[in-house]
């Protein structure tokens, strides 16, 4: 069994949306400048959640198939708090890039190592901080996933 954790933020990264950044897991920011935003990248803190496991056959673990869940969380920061533009002044484009943000990745064919990617969760608008602890204004991304492993 191999979950393919590596392989769909690879194929999430690869994504192109106009105007926004999109890391790798291996590309997570230790601190974002506001030059670089806006930024998506892998949520390091709780990255990975709400695992379930369900085997679908029986036999050995080595041959067994299964049925993996699980939720993916990124990070996504329009831009720095404080930084003299006021959240009602960016909402509108902040949202417009988010949405597009979501169609990208819903809609993309080129997400490969998963059977199905949805969104999960509510998209809560507000502050967000870096991995280093700066704040800015944007909010966390939940993808659903479903793997099928043997």
């Amino acid at each position: 069994m191999a979950l393919a954790f590596t392989t769909i933020t690879n194929s999430i990264a690869a994504i192109s949306v106009s105007g926004v950044t999109i890391k790798d897991i291996d590309q997570i920011p230790e601190n974002v400048a506001v030059r670089d935003c806006p930024i998506m990248y892998p949520e390091p803190d709780g990255f990975i959640s709400g695992l379930t496991y369900t085997r679908d056959s029986t036999g050995p673990g080595s041959v067994a198939k299964a049925t993996v869940t699980y939720n993916m969380t990124y990070a996504f920061l329009y831009t720095s708090v404080g930084s003299g533009r006021g959240l009602f002044d960016i909402y509108d484009d902040m949202l417009t890039k988010v949405g597009l943000i979501i169609d990208a990745i819903i809609i993309s064919d080129g997400i490969t190592g998963v059977v199905d990617l949805t969104m999960g969760g509510t998209l809560q608008f507000g502050a967000v901080p870096d991995p280093a602890g700066k704040m800015f204004i944007g909010t966390r991304l939940v993808f659903n996933v479903t793997e099928f492993v043997n």
